[in-house]
């Protein structure tokens, strides 16, 4: 990977949790899982089906931030969960919290003298944060990182959502957007088996927002469907939720 085409994302990650004092960073552990509730109950509401059967199996989380994955995965029982993050200040935070983290300068390089050695590689709303030109690279070395019949896991906004446009320029280091028909383009030429794509689920809870938020997402939802089928019929996208999550295989040859 061209790491001076990509200067300006390492440098603006670098600099944005000193710069803005982060106060997520140095949390309790009551006061991390209270802060993080909602990502907590998205992974429970999306990942259990995708995730290994054994609790040994050896996980990767790419861009951890402030390890909301890594959590997760601990607190189901998994045992061999490692993040790399390119932001010092994350790093040293998620050792202070007991994760095992690592600061990389360069994915490839770090996947690259890393072949075979995982069962799980996640990376969430990480990847549409490289260039476009930059994605086949990246993706044949996640590929060459896992064990036979290893998985990645991939969450992305999803520009076919509602919010599409507003998540693709959320952030100032949004280089790449995604659909579910170039999300799998993307892990089919990468030699991924067993693709999967789906629209990212918010399981029903009895509280004021989350009530709002499905009766929200329930008229936007129709309404999209109604347009994209006016206009586009049959190829209409069928994911339409706020991220989609993609999962594909590395299969035995």
């Amino acid at each position: 990977m061209d790491k001076e085409a990509n200067s300006f994302l390492y440098e603006l990650y670098r600099r944005m949790p000193v710069k803005n004092n982060d106060p997520h960073l140095g949390l309790s552990a009551q006061g991390f899982y209270k802060k993080f509730r909602h990502l907590f109950e998205f992974y429970e509401d999306n990942y259990p089906c995708l995730l290994p059967q054994d609790l040994h199996a050896k996980v990767l989380d790419i861009g951890f931030g402030y390890g909301m994955f890594m959590a997760y995965m601990n607190k189901r029982g998994y045992s061999d969960v490692y993040g790399v993050e390119y932001n010092t200040v994350q790093v040293e935070n998620a050792k202070n919290m007991g994760f095992f983290a690592e600061r990389i300068s360069d994915i490839v390089v770090y996947l690259r003298d890393h072949q075979g050695q995982f069962d799980l590689i996640h990376a969430s709303n990480v990847i549409e944060h490289f260039p476009k030109y930059d994605l086949l690279t990246i993706f044949d070395h996640l590929r060459m990182a896992l064990k036979e019949g290893g998985r990645l896991i991939v969450c992305v906004p999803n520009l076919a959502g509602y919010r599409g446009a507003y998540n693709r320029f959320l952030v100032l280091g949004h280089e790449t957007g995604f659909t579910e028909i170039s999300l799998r383009q993307l892990f089919a030429a990468a030699d991924f088996g067993k693709i999967n794509i789906q629209s990212s689920l918010v399981r029903f809870r009895l509280r004021p927002k989350h009530i709002a938020m499905r009766l929200a997402q329930g008229f936007l939802g129709a309404l999209i469907r109604l347009c994209d089928y006016v206009y586009l019929g049959e190829n209409s996208p069928k994911c339409l939720g706020q991220y989609l999550i993609a999962s594909g295989d590395k299969d035995a040859r």
